[in-house]
């Protein structure tokens, strides 16, 4: 039986993907079919960095796990909020920000 909270049968990167001197950090995990997404963790923005800014490849969809935070698409004038259970769009090769002020946990699902 497999649980909603846990991926089986999957391959994950050693090598953490690190950002912002280790304030994003992501994991790449494979599963059998080819499908690749990524699991990761978000601390807290401050006065040095008020928002993360990332680039996409290919489009994304970004689901919260844990916390919330506010995004900005690129190409858009406002933030938008999102919490634990809600998702977002990216498109690829674009890019948008990120602000939380308590750790978010998220999964992106690789669309392309």
């Amino acid at each position: 039986m497999t649980s909603p909270n846990r991926f089986d049968h999957v391959s994950v990167e050693k090598i953490a993907n690190v950002y912002y001197e280790g304030r994003t950090f992501s994991r790449t995990v494979w599963f059998e079919d080819g499908r690749k997404k990524m699991l990761g963790i978000v601390l807290p923005c401050d006065a040095d960095v008020p928002a993360y800014e990332f680039k996409t490849d290919s489009s994304e969809r970004i689901e919260i796990l844990a916390g919330e935070c506010e995004v900005k698409l690129a190409g858009e004038e406002a933030f938008t909020y999102y919490r634990a259970g809600q998702a977002f769009l990216v498109e690829g090769h674009s890019s948008y920000e990120l602000r939380n002020e308590a750790v978010v946990q998220y999964i992106c699902h690789l669309e392309g």
